[in-house]
């Protein structure tokens, strides 16, 4: 199984040389990526409380978790467990010079006699016969993972160590059978899923752990070794310099964003950890697997490449000032285009696609990122023969309708696909003008009007709302699913803020969509009317028999409208 979806954070140290990528959830450290950005090695690594007599606090369970960032845009993290039984604060980052993981822990507990222990274990990747797990008889002791040619070595203070299977054998099974007593210690297991631990040394106060990760158990232990041996202290300053060394936001943003650019600085180094350090412009959707903890395959994840995600990374950092970063994902989208112009749904770090379905706007997005970078002045050479030109001619052919749209759950006809397929289509017209190619233009801009001219009548339901999702170009839609993306008509022009059918659907999204969230402090809206992927339950796994939950981000675009109106209202004023 993956790791849960519900990620509190993510990070990696900048630059080359080390390949680690860390998520924190629950608390705990959760997946940790070596030796590229689709590969996770650590399943996980969390701590379990106990003392003689009780059963175990499993500390990502049971404790209540506030997670932190040390410095604005930099992605080191401290997470501040509480529980009636002890306190327990873990801050985690990586070595900018080494593959390895530091985490420096203080422990504080409230009662006597209260023992702190550790379990980590690597990822099981599907179609494998599992890892194996040791304890290297030093000391202290260290821990040993083998996941097929990745090892991955923990070193600390510990003063017992074991390994079991998990769930079976494993360090918190012996605790809950034993009362709180560690009672059977084992040197090694494997092959299956397996689970190394041991007994933190330290009574109270604090402590520090080093993880390294490397291609030979030698290499994995020298490489904790000297992390540990540097200190957290020393390995922090590292990694901070390393992130202060990159690009700033722009100074305007910081005045602009009441948080003195925090916020934005954080975005940044987020989006920054998403590109892979071996396949340059790789920028992954995100490091996680929704309800990760019930899939059992590698079929639907996240860490992978979708156009879609990629063209909005980039926009985004070219937005924010980094224009090479922008251009390494230009560039990797080049390297993947196929030779019918398109491209496929998501492919992982080696252009290995994965889905290989068509999502019409993933083959638009690419277009509108050219001609951005273009206006940027940042391309050394023009896209049209070799990309856009390619890419338009598919729009044109597969189009209006889209084999799925974003919701990847169905096809047809989509108001927030058919708005970014018009504006490439434009855009590649203005391509194909510069390059002399004007009859090719004068096509492009006729269907891309014709499209627009049409959108009402293929996407527009009698109530005067536009449908998610429509299946046939000869008649217009009956009542159905309603979803935000519409205004994406909006967004690149194509209609405007104040329009009829633009505030009829405003409405139907609010009365469909909108739900209060306490903690929010404001609303937020789920994905589509007919969001069926989603949950029964809370802690159950995703089906599509049940609804999907509302989602935050999703409250932008209805933002982003209001904002325009307001706008237009201005300006109409004067």
């Amino acid at each position: 199984m993956w790791g849960p979806g519900r990620k509190m954070a993510f990070g990696t140290a900048p630059g080359p040389r080390s390949k680690v990528w860390y998520t924190l959830a629950d608390g705990s450290l959760s997946e940790v990526f070596f030796p590229f950005l689709d590969h996770v090695a650590l399943h996980e690594l969390r701590f379990f409380v106990s003392a003689g007599g009780a059963p175990p606090v499993d500390d990502s369970a049971d404790g209540q978790h506030a997670v932190t960032w040390l410095s604005p845009g930099v992605p080191a993290f401290r997470v501040e467990t509480t529980h009636h039984e002890y306190r327990l604060t873990k801050e985690f980052f990586s070595d900018p010079e080494e593959n390895a993981l530091l985490l420096a822990a203080t422990f504080t507990p409230e009662l006597p006699d209260l023992r702190l222990y550790l379990q980590a274990s690597a990822h099981w990747q599907p179609g494998t016969d599992g890892n194996f797990g040791s304890v290297i008889d030093t000391h202290p002791p260290a821990l040993l993972l083998q996941q097929q040619d990745i090892w991955i070595c923990i070193v600390g203070p510990f003063s017992r160590a074991t390994v079991g299977y998990f769930r079976s054998s494993d360090i918190h099974i012996d605790l809950s059978d034993a009362d709180g007593q560690l009672t059977h210690l084992y040197d090694r297991a494997g092959p299956g899923n397996v689970a190394v631990g041991g007994e933190i040394g330290v009574r109270a106060g604090s402590f520090q752990l080093a993880i390294g990760f490397a291609h030979s158990r030698a290499d994995a232990e020298e490489v904790a070794r000297a992390a540990l041996q540097k200190g957290a202290g020393t390995v922090r300053q590292t990694f901070e310099r390393a992130w202060r060394a990159q690009p700033e936001i722009p100074q305007a943003l910081g005045k602009v964003s009441g948080d003195e650019g925090n916020l934005a600085r954080a975005s940044f180094a987020l989006l920054h950890c998403l590109e892979d350090k071996s396949h340059a412009g790789a920028f992954i959707a995100a490091p996680a697997a929704p309800w990760g903890e019930t899939i059992h395959d590698g079929n639907h994840v996240y860490h992978l490449v979708w156009p879609r995600d990629l063209c909005r990374i980039a926009t985004a950092l070219l937005d924010a000032g980094d224009s090479d970063a922008a251009l390494r994902a230009f560039r990797h989208l080049q390297s993947q285009q196929r030779p019918d112009g398109g491209w496929y749904q998501n492919w992982f770090l080696d252009g290995t696609p994965h889905w290989q379905s068509t999502e019409l706007d993933q083959v638009a997005l690419p277009i509108l990122l050219a001609w951005r970078l273009g206006v940027a002045g940042c391309l050394d050479h023009d896209p049209y023969p070799t990309m856009v030109r390619p890419a338009a001619q598919f729009i044109i052919r597969d189009g209006p309708s889209t084999q799925l749209d974003r919701w990847e759950d169905a096809g047809g006809l989509s108001p927030s696909t058919l708005a970014t397929c018009i504006a490439a289509l434009v855009v590649a017209s203005e391509f194909a003008n510069d390059a002399g190619e004007h009859v090719a233009a004068s096509h492009l801009r006729s269907v891309a009007d014709y499209w627009n001219d049409r959108v009402e009548s293929w996407c527009s339901m009698p109530n005067g709302q536009y449908v998610r999702l429509a299946s046939d170009p000869d008649r217009r839609p009956a009542e159905g699913a309603i979803a935000p993306e519409f205004l994406e008509l909006v967004r690149y022009g194509l209609r405007r803020p104040k329009d009829d059918r633009v505030l009829r659907s405003l409405q139907g999204v609010d009365t469909s969509l909108k739900v209060s969230l306490l903690l929010l402090h404001g609303p937020a809206r789920g994905g589509a009317g007919a969001d069926s992927g989603g949950i029964r339950r809370p802690g159950s796994g995703v089906t599509r028999a049940a609804v999907g939950r509302a989602r935050p981000p999703w409250s932008a675009p209805p933002v982003r409208q209001t904002k325009r109106i307001c706008l237009s209202t201005w300006l109409g004023a004067r």
